[in-house]
């Protein structure tokens, strides 16, 4: 592994342990396949490999060297190769060449509409020749062999994690072919990988788990890093998915025996409406099963029986209320004060709903 990538990697691992998101550098997009062709990663090799690790996805390397034929032959034949830019779709792709081209104008189709671009001419991927061109001093020293000489065309493909994986460095165009059985076979190795796309997603969810955590919403960190699984099952975001879930599922565990100890007589109604809460907030997680468990417990604790029987009642007569109140809103007053009227009856006599309706409507019958 190189220097650079045994560096990301254990900045990354801050990432697990602490929670702290990776940064993207100077802005730099993720790559991504169009009509057109590739679209490279717009950035720095470091920025590539960040890329690369967080998508658990192949880092492919096009060296090109300006004004030789084979490097001519590699731009003109090797990178429009319609496999190639299919394959790549799960790949960070970066192109580096040291040439200067003037500027073209292309038509581009955006949203069903023509749109004008400016672009390098030799190099239509890109906006201008300052991107493909950023690349070229990290790869020539990183790559450069004993004489300081760089070997072009070149391609080199590396793991997620920075590992060379496939090296083509005879100076002379590979067949696609190669570089289609190599980067499948790191595809294979590396596991599921995400789109550009899909990352966007995975960071988002995992923002959402972050602040969850700091808000001790411990059943939201769970889902969201669920959401994350369900994307990526391999990789260092599953692996920080993966750590959350089990701090995430002890917390909630730790919250559901504080709420069961806290059932004594006197307390049952804040206990219970806590453990109604607790359990809507956790029926997506692996938790359901044992608060399922825990309210069985309460209710076969016969101490308990007539507190709990006048808590649930006033749980539901509040379901009834704020029925109603949403049935006044929308101008359905028969339909809200025949809800009202419910409240009144037997079943709810003695809650604080009921003596609320009463007061609120004294005439009703």
């Amino acid at each position: 592994m190189t220097n650079s990538a045994k560096t990301f990697v254990l900045s990354f691992s801050l990432f697990l342990v602490y929670g702290i998101a990776p940064t993207t550098s100077s802005g730099a997009p993720s790559a991504e396949v169009g009509q057109k062709g590739l679209s490279p990663h717009l950035g720095d090799l470091e920025s590539a490999q960040k890329e690369a690790l967080e998508r658990n996805a192949p880092l492919l390397i096009h060296v090109i060297l300006e004004g030789e034929e084979q490097n001519d032959e590699y731009r003109n034949l090797i990178l429009p190769d319609k496999e190639l830019i299919k394959l790549s779709e799960s790949c960070v792709i970066i192109i580096g060449n040291n040439g200067d081209h003037p500027q073209a104008t292309v038509t581009v189709q955006v949203d069903g509409k023509s749109r004008k671009r400016t672009v390098c001419s030799a190099y239509t991927m890109f906006d201008n020749c300052a991107q493909h061109r950023a690349v070229w001093d990290p790869i020539y020293h990183e790559y450069q062999e004993e004489g300081g000489e760089l070997g072009c065309p070149q391609t080199i493909l590396r793991m997620p994690d920075g590992e060379l994986a496939w090296r083509h460095n005879v100076r002379n165009p590979p067949a696609v072919s190669e570089i289609s059985k190599a980067v499948k076979s790191a595809q294979k190795e590396a596991g599921a990988s995400l789109t550009a796309d899909g990352l966007r997603a995975v960071k988002g969810h995992h923002i959402a788990a972050t602040n969850a955590a700091k808000a001790l919403d411990w059943p939201k960190v769970w889902v969201r890093s669920q959401e994350i699984l369900e994307l990526i099952a391999v990789g260092f975001w599953a692996e920080g998915a993966k750590t959350s879930q089990v701090d995430a599922l002890k917390k909630m565990r730790d919250i559901l025996g504080s709420i069961e100890e806290s059932f004594e007589p006197g307390q049952v109604g804040t206990a219970w409406r806590a453990l109604i809460v607790f359990e809507a907030s956790t029926r997506k997680t692996p938790l359901a099963r044992e608060v399922a468990q825990v309210k069985k417990r309460v209710d076969r604790n016969k101490e308990l029986k007539e507190e709990l029987a006048a808590i649930k009642a006033e749980i539901a007569a509040e379901a009834l209320e704020a029925e109603a109140e949403a049935l006044l809103r929308e101008d359905e007053e028969r339909k809200a004060m025949k809800l009202f009227k419910k409240i009144l009856g037997k079943r709810y006599t003695g809650t604080e709903t009921a003596e609320r309706v009463r007061e609120r409507f004294p005439d009703l019958e």
